[in-house]
């Protein structure tokens, strides 16, 4: 057993998560090794339930996590930039049932001219790789931009689904500039984060990366290694524009936008977002979403093999719906997002529930893993 700083509160009811988050930092697991820093978060009805962080910032474990650590999140970032999305269409700056072209119009071509802008939020629309982007252009946003405009759909766009894992987050950006001149990262901060005081954030300020915490890749998790990897597969194409030598620690990564998975935050922040769309689109009395808006978006669109990475998923307007892959708790109402390694965040529309949980270590799994697992089913036991 090891001594691992542990703070925050918990309510008495749900000990049983403490007593899991804490076994999780004293011991780790032999498959997956130890946590290094984490922290998990419940929010019902509005109310922070639990929240609770350990261990430390940095590998070499001299700075403890604090109370406003943040760290990178992965792809629980995408389901933010469906909401920044979400939100211009509560605001009827964009419809959902309107070409993309409309707004994009250099986006009308090879097949992509009548895509609706509802295909390509659900992850529907087909373009899931920008093979016209050099190697390692990430950064350079026109090059990846381009290679959407002139890429051709694997798939006639909305008759089928699959984890648009690189390119969902360029996709939106590239619709929301368009539509707006703004981006992405622009919109939530300006439209959500800041003003409902959610701590997460896609591209850090020099004050918000002084609180980051360093983030340790694991070889053998399984979509790293794809990513990273030189065997041609899904993953390893789509994911050609990252620069090879990207560690997900670089100034690039930190205070760059790219919305697919670069997005800093911690569980408090997440368990907040999901727990006020599980409720009334509310935070803090603040309206983000209409209730219709968010009933539409998680509703079911489709629910199918993933042709990226060959699991079964379900998926609505940008959020990942409790499947066989990722039960968030299995109430299959749940909808949320993850991240490579284990990062996680969903809500639960029966009890108005957010939750999150996420650390700075990778896990080598493809789940919820062996430390996310244990604090979901440890609150389920609570409710």
């Amino acid at each position: 057993m090891k001594d691992v700083p542990v703070s925050g509160h918990c309510d008495h009811r749900f000990e049983a998560v403490e007593s899991a988050f804490r076994r999780n930092m004293a011991m780790g697991d032999a498959d997956c090794g130890d946590e290094l820093g984490a922290c998990v978060s419940v929010v019902i009805d509005g109310e922070p339930v639990v929240d609770l962080w350990g261990g430390f910032q940095d590998a070499a474990r001299t700075r403890p996590w604090e109370a406003d650590t943040i760290t990178c999140m992965m792809s629980v970032t995408k389901a933010c930039a469906a909401i920044s999305l979400l939100r211009l269409v509560d605001d009827g700056v964009i419809d959902l049932e309107e070409r993309v072209a409309a707004y994009w119009p250099n986006f009308a071509q090879n097949g992509k001219e009548t895509m609706t802008v509802r295909t390509l939020i659900s992850h529907q629309s087909g373009v899931i790789y920008a093979d016209g982007a050099p190697a390692g252009s990430l950064w350079d946003i026109q090059p990846v931009r381009r290679a959407l405009e002139a890429a051709t759909p694997e798939w006639e766009p909305g008759m089928g689904g699959a984890y648009h894992s690189f390119t969902y987050g360029p996709l939106l950006d590239g619709l929301i500039f368009n539509a707006t001149g703004r981006g992405v990262a622009d919109v939530w901060r300006e439209e959500i984060a800041d003003p409902l005081g959610i701590d997460y954030h896609i591209g850090l300020n020099d004050e918000e990366a002084a609180r980051r915490a360093e983030f340790v890749e694991t070889p053998g998790t399984p979509s790293r290694d794809a990513i990273k990897g030189d065997i041609r597969t899904p993953l390893t194409r789509a994911w050609a524009p990252l620069p090879r030598d990207e560690d997900f620690n670089s100034e690039d990564w930190v205070r760059g936008s790219f919305a697919s998975a670069n997005g800093h935050g911690n569980a408090r922040a997440i368990a907040r977002l999901y727990g006020g769309l599980a409720g009334d689109g509310t935070i803090g009395g603040k309206t983000y979403l209409s209730r219709e808006l968010i009933a539409d978006s998680i509703s079911e669109h489709w629910d199918d093999m993933d042709r990226m990475t060959n699991r079964p998923f379900r998926f609505g307007c940008g959020f990942m719906l409790s499947c066989e892959a990722f039960p968030f708790g299995g109430q299959r109402r749940n909808f949320g997002h993850t991240g490579i390694g284990g990062a996680i965040g969903f809500g639960d529309p029966e009890r108005r529930l957010g939750f999150s949980y996420c650390g700075n270590r990778m896990a080598p799994i493809a789940n919820t893993g062996p430390f996310g697992g244990p604090l979901i089913d440890a609150m389920y036991t609570a409710l």
